[in-house]
């Protein structure tokens, strides 16, 4: 019986210890520590720049650090990655930040036969320097798009007012309609089969005096939609009912004990109306568009599309709430006010109706004359 009594207060005496801890502190293995054995700059995966739209700069290294293999890395924010700050990234039709961004030119007609040419140079240690052509691609290019602006939104109702003691809320006043959508613009465009230094076959577009190359694997689409309608404005909220007035009384029993009571006065106010939502404004009309292809190339209608839709018509505005009626802490004559009704919600605008477009063959190459870079018809 004695070990067994012993045995719990011997094990309460020795409490696990902490294991000593031999191991260093790791140590921060940083980029200026190692040796750069090759470096290479590129664009991963874009297939080039396109003209006006950003591209990103990627940097592939192979680094060793004394008594290690070698590694590979790449542009990053840790410190044992490629700081992107410490490139510097420049060429006469495109330029760099310090993110490694690339903000190439976005006049198409300079880079169409020569690409942008790039020069990258790593601050820290300028023996690396390259000197790259990267070539332009043109799939940010899927049209011309002159859209009619969106109508506004319609002014919100106000709230109503609350009621004083006993009175009832204001009524929320009506949201104002939606402005009407802007018509659609008008389209001018012209369209050949080209050829460039860098592809065998591109679509030249002219779309109101703007040219641009485009892949001619997809569709081109001409837009020139109404805009939509502007939101019908809410509805204000009704004001809320005043409380019901109460006087106080003493009343005492036949043992002469008094008992304050509160006796309502009168009622209390109703809640106030919510007011209606607006009208949402009507869609505006479509516009026109006018593309005149290569008769040369009649396959060119095929991949051609235009859309000159009216405008959607605005949503319409949301219903006020109506006013909570008054309360009231009358013990007798307790009266409380109504909920006021709420409003209700605005229609819809109506659709603006569909413009006009017309596509046909005819002769454009007057139109591409002087724009350098291109022959017209491309390779096979």
């Amino acid at each position: 019986m004695k070990c067994l009594l012993v045995l719990p207060l011997v094990s309460a005496c020795f409490p696990w210890s902490t294991m000593p801890n031999d191991r260093p502190d790791p140590v921060l293995r940083k980029l200026a520590d190692a040796k750069i054995l090759d470096m290479k700059v590129n664009l991963h995966e874009q297939p080039g720049l396109c003209p006006g739209h950003e591209g990103k700069l990627y940097v592939n290294a192979t680094v060793q650090w004394p008594g290690m293999q070698p590694v590979l890395r790449a542009l990053g924010r840790d410190v044992d990655s490629f700081d992107p700050s410490k490139f510097s990234i420049t060429g006469p039709l495109l330029r760099g930040d310090a993110d490694a961004n690339l903000f190439p030119s976005d006049d198409v007609q300079a880079s169409d036969d020569v690409g942008f040419e790039t020069k990258v140079v790593y601050t820290l240690d300028p023996k690396w320097s390259f000197h790259e052509v990267f070539k332009p691609e043109y799939s940010c290019f899927t049209g011309w798009f002159i859209p009619g602006d969106g109508g506004g939104g319609g002014n919100g109702g106000f709230s109503g007012n609350g009621g004083g003691a006993g009175e009832s809320g204001q009524h929320g006043t009506n949201g104002g309609p939606g402005g009407r959508g802007g018509t659609g613009g008008h389209v001018t465009a012209f369209v050949t089969i080209v050829s460039t230094r860098f592809y065998a076959k591109l679509y030249a577009v002219i779309a109101n005096g703007t040219f641009f190359l485009a892949p001619a694997d997809r569709q081109l689409t001409f837009t020139a939609i109404g805009g939509q309608g502007g939101p019908g404005g809410d509805g204000g909220s009704g004001g809320n009912g005043g409380d019901q007035q109460t006087e106080s009384r003493d009343e005492y029993d036949d043992n002469n004990n008094k008992t304050t009571v509160h006796v309502g006065k009168g009622g209390a106010g109703n809640g106030g109306n919510g007011g209606n939502g607006g009208y949402g404004g009507d869609g505006g009309n479509g516009g026109t568009v006018d593309v005149t292809y290569d008769a040369a190339f009649p396959e060119l209608r095929g991949m051609l599309a235009t859309d000159v839709d009216g405008g959607e018509g605005g949503p319409g505005g949301n219903a006020g709430g109506g006013g909570a009626g008054g309360g009231s802490t009358a013990d007798r004559n307790k009266q409380v006010g109504l909920q006021g009704q709420g409003g209700q919600s605005g229609g819809p605008g109506r659709n603006g109706s569909p413009g006009r477009a017309s596509v046909r063959g005819g002769a454009v190459t007057a139109q591409f004359r002087n724009i350098r870079g291109i022959q017209i018809g491309g390779r096979h």
